[in-house]
């Protein structure tokens, strides 16, 4: 995951899959899955942010729960959400 401050005042996220993931099936629904995480967090991240998500081989394996617990951890560590 890598943050970017953005010149908007919104957050935005992109999610990044190579073929090392998997094939295009598995590469799309892994970045599904993130995008979804993405979405559900929007709410509690800090304005002003780009935030870039670069998906593992072992993404392809994990669960939505996995992979959930490990955006909030990355997050955390990089201090994008609001302090409420």
């Amino acid at each position: 995951m890598g943050v970017l401050p953005s010149q908007d005042s919104s957050t935005q996220g992109a999610v990044v899959a190579s073929r090392r993931v998997g094939s295009s099936v598995i590469r799309n629904r892994v970045k599904r899955r993130l995008k979804e995480i993405f979405r559900k967090e929007l709410p509690g991240l800090a304005p002003g942010l780009w935030i870039v998500v670069t998906a593992k081989p072992s993404a392809a394996n994990a669960s939505t729960e996995a992979l959930c617990a490990e955006w909030l951890r990355l997050g955390k560590r990089l201090s994008i959400f609001t302090a409420s």
